[in-house]
């Protein structure tokens, strides 16, 4: 009995290799393939992982050249951050997160792009100065005439 009871497992376990052939097969035809090499990952240099996210200080919300370097400072870390995506997709491209987050920081910098085109007075100061009246510190009383 345990002749034929090994026989057996020995048939099955052919049945089963072939089936999981035939199955990667039939995968690899639908475009299904499924990838199981092992990966090396690329060391990533900390230095451009430091996004520097610090708001506008709200004595600056006013002042034009600040917000020109926000966003001017803004675009270099969407870009940074888009190259750093793209160079791990390129490693593992069926990864679906790493493809959100390309088109995440796509999105990014094509926003920045319509900013900087609808609103030109933001990014754009040219050479015209304006006037600035000082603010008047010391405080006087006026008397005025009564009738």
């Amino acid at each position: 009995k345990s002749a034929e009871v090994s026989d057996l497992n020995a048939r099955l376990q052919e049945k089963v290799l072939v089936i999981t052939t035939l199955k990667e097969q039939l995968d690899k035809l639908k475009g299904k393939a499924v990838i199981t090499e092992a990966v090396s990952l690329n060391h990533i240099d900390p230095e451009l992982l430091k996004v520097d996210v610090t708001p506008v200080v709200s004595k600056l919300r006013k002042n034009r050249t600040a917000h020109t370097d926000y966003i001017r400072h803004t675009k270099k870390e969407a870009a940074i951050l888009r190259k750093i995506v793209e160079s791990e997709r390129r490693l593992s491209p069926l990864n679906t997160s790493l493809d959100y987050a390309c088109k995440y920081t796509r999105r990014i910098q094509e926003l920045l792009m319509i900013l900087q085109q609808t609103c030109p007075y933001l990014t754009d100061i040219g050479t015209k100065l304006e006037t600035v009246t000082p603010k008047n510190t010391t405080k006087h009383i006026r008397h005025t005439a009564q009738e």
